[in-house]
């Protein structure tokens, strides 16, 4: 919806951005022993839709931390191929995702 259409009706009335809150404060995602990112959003006020976006410095986080989805569940010997978290010698499931190790 940055191109100022909704994807979904087609409407040119969009809302935002605007900030995300849930009873702790802001929307966040979050990498293991970081925190990362808000979460602002875009909404069409015509139907209702609604995409997440991270903001700057969260995107800086991901692109130096965060874990790039995979689904090549293979992975290599020491870490998971679809979270990426370093897996312990001879783990045959991984801890954070529940991917099996072949």
């Amino acid at each position: 919806m940055r191109s100022g259409t909704c994807p979904k009706c087609g409407s040119g009335k969009i809302a935002g951005p605007h900030g995300t809150l849930t009873g702790e404060g802001r929307l966040k995602l979050d990498l293991p022993g970081v925190y990362t990112t808000t979460l602002v959003a875009l909404t069409c006020i015509n139907c209702g839709y609604t995409e997440f976006y991270a903001d700057e410095k969260g995107l800086q986080n991901l692109r130096r931390d965060g874990r790039m989805y995979s689904t090549d569940t293979r992975g290599t010997p020491d870490m998971c191929a679809r979270c990426g978290t370093r897996l312990s010698p001879g783990s045959d499931i991984c801890s954070e995702c529940g991917n099996v190790i072949d």
